[in-house]
């Protein structure tokens, strides 16, 4: 393990502290530390039986438990496998050896057969096991003081390491908790200046943190709306939205399961009670476990942008009314150039210029254009069987009626003879069939003058991507001859 200098507290070089490595040491150590002294008095007390000849017959025993007993503390202190290389516990060991080795020799004889006493001696004599028990004595006494001593030592550094262990908990604790405040003040600053508010709500959607921003979007003290519900603060459709995106989320997966974050511009009320327009952006909060705790959310104020939008959209329609205005002051001023006589609608020519500009102003804008262009069925036996004169007025009749379906800004021309052209602007393929459909009906019921009721074949066609004012015509035009061969009386749209 990689060495490092120590801190004033453990004034010599130690390896990295392992958590929970200082209490197992000390278990060890006291351990060991009884059994040394319990051995010390068994050894003494044994000295004591020899030196005084009282109870020979248990001399084995007390033997074999000193050995045991010495054994067993040395195991305690070998079992510390990641302090093998420190010099109090390196020293122990040494000295429990030791303890071990002089227990065996001197109990040796006692742990074997013992031979036959011999009474043939009478002269009286110091026995071989008096003059041990005297050298001994003084030897248990040296290794208990040596053990008791590297003990001590061992024990020092113990707590030399539980202390360094503290400290450095201590500076890592100081050190995160110093980053933790510096975080902390770091979004708290954000959190109060940012314009946009910040919120967070629980599992139920109601309020647990709102940024003090709140106040000046809608007027609200954010500690009179803390445990209030989220969708309280905005109009009823908006809340209605945002009651279903609340319900929607759960049900839409973990966390790493791509969970779609909720976007929606919706209408928030303020604290006196008129709604300003605010884009919402809300995601999910989960928990270590997976489960669902609650939501974050950004808040931000568009009403600029809505303004602004409201307005960019009533120059552009009044733009557009001053544009078709000027087209038909135009035709009023040109007379005879730009209106036909008999109808009083707009010429092929100048119906032409008309669809030109207004081709340009739609693919500006992005928006659709069509074209109805219409014939009326078997209109050459009516002026064969009527004569022009009443021709002439079931056209004019004719064009009175298609007037009434006209709205604000549609164009309608006489195209060619018995035919009428209808430019239809911002108006998708289906909304235009389903005009065609309605004037086919309308005119099929209508009374024109001295005849039975009269249909009309329609053609529909949308302008395409890219496609030029001749291609197009080409195409209504082919589009109500198939309308015309179907049999008459037939609106048909063109793919």
């Amino acid at each position: 393990m990689a060495e490092r200098e120590a801190s004033p507290i453990m004034p010599f070089r130690s390896v990295t502290p392992i958590p929970g490595t200082s209490s197992r040491i000390a278990i060890a150590l006291q351990t060991a530390g009884l059994l040394s002294a319990l051995i010390f008095l068994i050894t003494a007390t044994f000295e004591v039986l020899v030196i005084n000849d009282l109870y020979a017959s248990q001399h084995a025993l007390i033997a074999l438990l000193a050995g045991v007993l010495s054994l067993w503390a040395l195991l305690e202190v070998l079992l510390i496998k990641r302090h093998r290389s420190i010099a109090p516990l390196r020293n122990l060991k040494i000295a429990l050896a030791i303890q071990v080795v002089v227990i065996t020799i001197r109990h040796w004889s006692y742990l074997r057969p013992a031979p036959a006493p011999d009474h043939s001696l009478v002269i009286a004599s110091p026995s071989p096991e008096f003059n041990q028990a005297i050298l001994f004595a003084p030897i248990h006494l040296l290794l208990f003081l040596a053990i008791s001593k590297f003990l001590i030592d061992a024990f020092a550094y113990a707590e030399r390491l539980r202390a360094n262990q503290l400290q450095e908990q201590m500076i890592l604790l100081h050190q995160t908790k110093a980053a933790l405040q510096i975080s902390e003040n770091r979004y708290s600053l954000i959190a109060d200046n940012v314009n946009d508010v910040i919120w967070t709500v629980d599992n139920a959607g109601h309020f647990t943190f709102i940024s003090p921003s709140l106040t000046n979007l809608s007027g609200h003290a954010t500690a009179e709306l803390i445990g209030q519900p989220l969708i309280n603060q905005f109009s009823p459709d908006s809340g209605a939205i945002l009651k279903t995106a609340l319900h929607q989320s759960k049900d839409q997966g973990l966390p790493g399961e791509d969970v779609p974050v909720f976007r929606a511009e919706l209408e928030q009320l303020r604290n006196d009670g008129f709604p300003l327009w605010v884009e919402i952006t809300m995601n999910s909060l989960y928990n270590d476990r997976g489960s669902l705790v609650g939501y974050v959310g950004v808040t931000r104020d568009i009403e600029t942008r809505k303004l602004y939008e409201r307005n960019l959209r009533d120059a552009r329609d009044a733009a557009e009314e001053a544009n078709l205005a000027l087209l038909s002051a135009n035709a009023r001023l040109h007379g005879q150039v730009t209106t036909d006589m008999l109808t009083g609608l707009c010429n092929r020519n100048h119906f032409e210029n008309v669809l030109k500009t207004q081709i340009e102003n739609s693919r500006a804008h992005g928006e659709k254009l069509c074209l109805l262009l219409m014939d009326l069925d078997n209109f050459r036996s009516v002026n064969e069987r009527y004569g022009h004169s009443l021709g002439d007025l079931v056209l004019s009749e004719l064009a009175r009626l298609l007037q009434s379906h006209l709205r604000k800004h549609d164009v309608l021309a006489r195209w060619n003879g018995d035919q009428f052209m209808l430019m239809l602007p911002n108006t998708r393929a289906q909304e235009a069939f389903d005009l065609a459909k309605q004037i086919g009906r309308d005119t099929s019921v209508h009374s024109f003058p001295a005849m039975q009721h009269l249909t009309l074949s329609i053609g529909v066609a949308e302008l395409l991507p890219q496609e030029n004012l001749s291609d197009w015509l080409e195409r209504v035009e082919s589009i109500l001859k198939t309308a015309k061969n179907s049999g008459c009386n037939a609106v048909k749209l063109s793919g």
